[in-house]
Parts: C-alpha cells; sequence; structure tokens
C-alpha cells in the first residue's frame, strides 16, 4: 500500500503532461521556414523590414572612388597641358570632406546616376581609415610616404620640364609614385580595412537583432563592408574576364534599366578588376568566381544565421582568394619587370622616357607586394614578406644587360616570384607567364 500513491501521482503527472503536449501541437502552428537559398548577385531582403534591402556598404564605395580619383588627377597632370598642383589638390582627394562638395572623376558606361562623393555617403575619407602599420621594408608608415610623394609630385609639377610628362610623378630614383600612391591606398586603406577590420573582426558583431533603426544585423553589414571595399558590383557573374580586364567602358553596366550607373551597385572597382586580369592571363584559375561565390554563401549563412564554422569558412574563402589575386597582381608586374629590364642598356636611367614602363611596373610590383602584409588572416607569412622587400628593394635598377647587378638583380626578382608561387601554390605556368 505505501508505494500505491506514489505511482497515482507519477501516472497522473505523466498523463498531464502528455495532455498538456498534446494540446500544445494542436492549436500551435510551426514556425515558418525562413532560410533563404544563394543568390546569384548580391541582393538580400531585410529579415527585419518587409520589402528592404540589407545590403549597405555606400562609404566603402566613396572610398574606391577617392583612391580611384586621386590617380587620374595625378595621371593627368603628365598629360599635355596639364596645370601645376598645390598640396591641398591632393589632401581634397587623400583628406576629403563633404564641404568640398567635389565630384567624381570616374566616368562609366552610361551617365552617372549620383556623381557627388557626398551625395553616394557622407562623412568619408582616406587618411581615417587608413592603417599605422610601418609598411614593410621602408621603416615608415603608408601615411608618411604618401604625404612624402605628394610634397614631390607637388614640386614637380612647378617644373615646367616635368609637367606634362611622366617625370612629374616620377622621383629621382626612377620611382612611379603615382603607382606607389595608388597602390599603397589599395593595401593601407582599401584591402586593410575589408580583411583586417571587417573579416578579422566579423564574430564580435551581433546576428541576432537589428543594428539600431536600420534593415541588418551588425554581422551582415559588416560583411556587406568587406564586400564593398572587394569593390565588385552587385551583378559581377553577369561580366566575363574579357569585359572587367578591357577598357573603362567594360568596368560598370546600367542593369537595372534606369538609363544610369549606379556607383554603389553597377561599377566594378580595382580589386574585383584585378582579379578578371589574372583569370584571364591565366590557366586554371577563376578568382572571379571562387571569391564571389564565397561573398554570396557567406552572406547567405549569416542571413540563415548558420553555424560560426560555416560562415567562417567561406571568410576565410574569401579572403584568401582576395589575397591570391594581389600576389598573382604582384607576380604579373615581377614578370613586366623582367621584361622591360631586358633591353636595359649604357643610356637607361630614371629620367630616360625609354624606361617608362619599366618605372610603372616596378612601383606596381613593390606596392602590391607590400599590400599583403596588411590582412591578420594572410597564408604568406611575415618572414617572406621581409625576404620579398630585401629582394625587391625601394627603387628600379637600370644597369645595362650582361652586368653584374643586372644579372643579380633579375635573380632576385625570380627568387621573390618563387616564393610567392609557393607560398600560394600557383602553378609554374601560371608564375611564369601571368
Amino acid at each position: 500500500m505505501k508505494y500505491r500513491f506514489p505511482f497515482l501521482t507519477i501516472c497522473l503527472m505523466i498523463a498531464g503532461l502528455f495532455i498538456v503536449s498534446c494540446s500544445g501541437d494542436s492549436t500551435t502552428e510551426p514556425e515558418p521556414d525562413t532560410r533563404i537559398d544563394t543568390p546569384t548577385a548580391y541582393t538580400f531582403d531585410s529579415r527585419f523590414q518587409d520589402g528592404v534591402s540589407s545590403v549597405a556598404y555606400s562609404g566603402q564605395i566613396v572610398r574606391n572612388l577617392l583612391v580611384q580619383d586621386l590617380k587620374i588627377f595625378i595621371d593627368n597632370l603628365g598629360k599635355a597641358g596639364a596645370s601645376s598642383a598645390t598640396l591641398q589638390d591632393l589632401l581634397n582627394f587623400y583628406e576629403y570632406n563633404d564641404n568640398l562638395d567635389l565630384t567624381t572623376l570616374t566616368g562609366a558606361a552610361s551617365p552617372l546616376l549620383e556623381g557627388k562623393y557626398s551625395s553616394i555617403s557622407t562623412g568619408k575619407n582616406l587618411i581615417g581609415k587608413i592603417s599605422d602599420a610601418t609598411v614593410i621594408g621602408y621603416n615608415k608608415t603608408a601615411d608618411e610616404l604618401i604625404r612624402e610623394w605628394f610634397a614631390l609630385i607637388v614640386a614637380n609639377s612647378n617644373d615646367p620640364a616635368k609637367l606634362g610628362t611622366a617625370l612629374v610623378y616620377t622621383d629621382d630614383d626612377g620611382v612611379d609614385m603615382t603607382q606607389m600612391i595608388n597602390k599603397i591606398l589599395l593595401g593601407a586603406v582599401v584591402y586593410y580595412q575589408g580583411t583586417g577590420i571587417y573579416f578579422d573582426g566579423l564574430f564580435a558583431r551581433n546576428n541576432t537583432e537589428a543594428s539600431g533603426t536600420n534593415s541588418y544585423t551588425s554581422m551582415e553589414h559588416g560583411w556587406d563592408e568587406a564586400f564593398g571595399y572587394y569593390g565588385a558590383a552587385r551583378d559581377y557573374f553577369s561580366y566575363n574576364a574579357d569585359q572587367l580586364a578591357g577598357g573603362s567602358s567594360d568596368f560598370s553596366r546600367d542593369s537595372n534599366g534606369d538609363g544610369s550607373v549606379d556607383l554603389k551597385s553597377e561599377y566594378n572597382y580595382g580589386f574585383s578588376r584585378n582579379a578578371a586580369k589574372r583569370d584571364k592571363g591565366g590557366t586554371g584559375v577563376d578568382f572571379t568566381k571562387e571569391i564571389f561565390d564565397a561573398f554570396l554563401i557567406g552572406r547567405t549563412a549569416i542571413v540563415n544565421q548558420d553555424r560560426q564554422d560555416d560562415i567562417n569558412a567561406q571568410r576565410l574563402a574569401a579572403s584568401n582568394v582576395w589575397e591570391k589575386v594581389i600576389a598573382a597582381t604582384a607576380i604579373h608586374y615581377i614578370n613586366d619587370t623582367i621584361t622591360e629590364m631586358a633591353a636595359l642598356d649604357a643610356n637607361s636611367g630614371p629620367a630616360n622616357a625609354a624606361q617608362k614602363n619599366l618605372n610603372k611596373f616596378w612601383a606596381e610590383m613593390r606596392a602590391f607586394v607590400a599590400n599583403l602584409q596588411y590582412n591578420p588572416l594572410k597564408i604568406i607569412s611575415d618572414t617572406d614578406l621581409n625576404t620579398l622587400a630585401t629582394l625587391m628593394g625601394n627603387k628600379p635598377i637600370y644597369n645595362a644587360v650582361g652586368t653584374q647587378e643586372h644579372t643579380d638583380y633579375v635573380n632576385a626578382l625570380n627568387q621573390a616570384r618563387d616564393i610567392m608561387k609557393n607560398a600560394y601554390s600557383f602553378s609554374d605556368a601560371n608564375a611564369n607567364n601571368w
């Protein structure tokens, strides 16, 4: 008898739980499936506001434009009929503020929807986002280097013998400063922010609730900002490598048929074009597809609130391909530099117009290698980057073919190419032919 009451109590409790469970099942509908499939374009609806996009990265577009427009301005100083520049002219791009109300120098295949920086996004400049790390091989920060180059360009532009020629942006050692400024900014601002800030800090961001009154979570926005720095149009897959590697009229398209090009969504900026160039010049590589796939799949995983491991896999994929694009581009300019050096003779030198291409290719080679340091998720080691800086040095050489100096430097560049080929498992064919 002493066991009968507890047994009855337990039975009633189980029956009650069963009834409650059944009652709950009969009155509550299951949550609808809110997961989305991976799109083919970079378009994602808000989880919080019906009919509203959750994609936003206008500030990154302005910075890509400022980097691009600064190069256009400096390049124009080397053209016939150019007027001299002031330091403020260059700082207007680097330290831009909305009171200047400047219009972009960038053109597109169709009229621009928005031509002024401040109509795209406000409060954006380059100086506020540049890395303060010392540039490997220079013992100076990117900011210090850029300001030095600015001062030299301004001085050269006031020299009638240099204004209107490539010498206006070439220093006494033959360094092409317009290329160095452009590529160092792509590394120390664009690549650094995309990978070193937004990718690296992605998992410290909230992904369960809207960011303030915005249509996106903080994690969604951080991913978008990395994508904005990569600079691809939202319908990147609709372009082929030939188009992206071609002339400026191929960089954009009026995709929505409204008669204009939206610089926020219908234009392809620097790194997104470099990827296509390496695809076109290589064999067995498809950087454009790999990185856009990673951006799309990763953003979809964030919307679906998938496991961190799944999101991280796409974060690393996008970061790694982006890095490989930069490394492959550096190799491309190693090859171009070696080719130009094959024509060096006793008359060669920094101020010789025949060396214009050598100066250009050398600067692009050196600056793209410098870019590689700005990604904390990078594949290549700092040891390798220090070795590359030592092998390349900080200025081109003009010793004639057949001299020991010429042979030694070509050998150093070949060694640098091998270091990058091995670090990224590039094929011999691509390393030799990019």
